[in-house]
């Protein structure tokens, strides 16, 4: 079935969804935020840390505790842009070992997925049908001393501004800040500029994750970026999630615009904690605005309480 869902694929146009093109800085603003939502008996439970529009619905999703390779999705949204179904067609393995695969981004020049692998900080590229093409991101020197667990969570890529993105979760040690390197099509290293996190709001101390999980690049050349800061409390009750979407100018100054931010967490009342470590464009609706979906990692539904949790945001 999946092969036949790729052969279709290749003999048409992939109508990828993106924003228009506009010369001039367009600051994002929200439209609507959609509850998250799990589609828990229709998909297997997983470590789903990456996502990309592959055309006709369809989604490639990583896992990073799977072996290499990536699931396919198929998504449905009502006319609000809110998911309304999430269909697992199958996944597809590369023959390689584990990665720790954390982004995923579709070319469809190429009609190729990129993954990042955070075991050795690297981006490889790998045909619809998983077979690896041997091709890779020429990655600098510098993104080498990446901290262990802490390296190429993030991946995006446009068509329309031909550039790979990518930036470790958090600074290099030595350094007090990160770095968006970008890449060309030829996969050779471009530009590269700072970035800086948002201070934590927890200490440091204890069992928290502060750092970028996933970015998006639209096509006026700006990024969509995810800060997540989750905290784990030993007994869990009391563990949460903060996430923060913001929008960059890279090439043009260092000011972070927020365009929204949310928490969820565990207590005795409710256990929303999502750990969303995927993001990627989805459908324009009637009204020109841009649904921009999340995914989160569960840890496999850990101890039967976590939840593969989607969400949509809608912007303008």
């Amino acid at each position: 079935m999946i092969l036949s869902v790729f052969a279709s694929l290749q003999a048409q146009t992939d109508s990828l969804w993106s924003l228009r093109t506009d010369s001039s800085t367009h600051w994002l603003s929200l439209v609507s935020e959609h509850r998250q939502i799990s589609f828990d008996a229709d998909i297997p439970a997983g470590n789903f840390s990456g996502i990309t529009p592959i055309g006709n619905g369809l989604f490639a999703v990583v896992d990073d505790k799977k072996e290499d390779g990536f699931y396919v999705f198929s998504l449905k949204f009502d006319e609000r842009g809110m998911l309304s179904s999430v269909y697992n067609v199958g996944f597809i393995p590369s023959g390689l070992v584990n990665r720790d695969a954390e982004g995923i981004v579709y070319v469809p020049s190429s009609r190729t997925v990129f993954i990042s692998g955070e075991k050795h900080n690297d981006v490889l590229e790998y045909g619809l049908d998983g077979t690896p093409t041997n091709r890779k991101l020429d990655i600098p020197e510098y993104f080498k001393a990446a901290q262990a667990n802490r390296g190429f969570e993030a991946l995006a890529y446009n068509a329309n501004t031909h550039l790979f993105w990518t930036t470790t979760e958090s600074a290099i040690r030595g350094d007090s800040i990160l770095r968006l390197q970008s890449f060309g099509e030829d996969l050779q290293p471009r530009e590269s500029f700072p970035y800086r996190l948002d201070y934590p709001s927890a200490p440091s101390a204890g069992n928290r994750v502060h750092g970028v999980s996933a970015m998006t690049a639209l096509d006026d050349g700006s990024l969509l970026i995810l800060e997540r800061e989750a905290y784990m409390a030993k007994e869990k009750i009391g563990s949460w999630v903060n996430c923060k979407v913001f929008q960059v100018y890279p090439r043009q100054s260092s000011v972070k615009h927020l365009v929204h931010e949310w928490k969820t967490s565990v207590s005795l009342f409710h256990r929303d904690f999502a750990n969303y470590e995927g993001m990627c464009l989805g459908p324009v609706l009637e009204d020109g605005s841009q649904v921009v979906i999340l995914i989160s990692d569960s840890q496999n539904r850990y101890s039967g309480f976590l939840s593969d949790w989607f969400k949509t945001l809608v912007v303008k």
